[in-house]
């Protein structure tokens, strides 16, 4: 009967430690602001290297709960689009029209 006891308030401990250790894990946020966080971020990388400034314009629209962002790199004419993903991390910028004018 000792062993039994021992035994249940051992499991029960290495439990309550896995459970604290998952819950001590971050989320990461898939939130719409965080996506246009990240974008701001990489945007203002960009201006940083070129020091272009107003080089990239963005736009972005929803239609019935589908978001569509553009982004045009006014220095080259090439339009990206945003391909999402279920994991914020991986969206990632899809050359969608290159320019209609040469350089």
């Amino acid at each position: 009967m000792k062993r039994y006891i021992t035994g249940l308030i051992t499991g029960t401990s290495l439990t309550a430690m896995l459970f604290t250790f998952m819950g001590a894990t971050q989320a990461q946020d898939d939130s719409l602001a965080t996506i246009m966080t990240e974008l701001d971020t990489y945007v203002q990388d960009q201006l940083g290297k070129d020091k272009a400034a107003g080089r990239f314009q963005l736009q972005s629209f929803q239609i019935e709960r589908t978001h569509w962002h553009y982004m045009l790199d006014t220095a080259t004419g090439e339009l990206y689009r945003l391909e999402p993903s279920r994991t914020p991390g991986n969206a990632k910028w899809v050359l969608t029209a290159e320019s209609n004018f040469g350089e």
